[in-house]
């Protein structure tokens, strides 16, 4: 799961995709794992999925956290 950190390379993309809720909710509800641990939506050729979960799933994961840290302070008047 370090594709998840706070530091990574995702999170450029997911600061971008975080004011878009309509985009990272999609990406969620498309991206998911199979029964094998593979994405679902990330197959190439052959048939075989990213391990799950992919990069576009730990990049709107990040994204919905930054949405909702940033819901709370306009919430909480920070």
């Amino acid at each position: 799961m370090a594709a998840h950190d706070a530091g990574g390379d995702n999170l450029p993309m997911a600061e971008m995709m975080a004011g878009m809720p309509e985009v990272w909710r999609r990406l969620l509800a498309a991206h998911v794992a199979d029964r094998l641990g593979r994405c679902t939506t990330c197959r190439n050729s052959s048939g075989s999925g990213e391990r799950w979960p992919c990069s576009l799933h730990q990049i709107a994961v990040d994204a919905r956290r930054l949405y909702e840290l940033r819901l709370g302070q306009s919430v909480g008047g920070e």
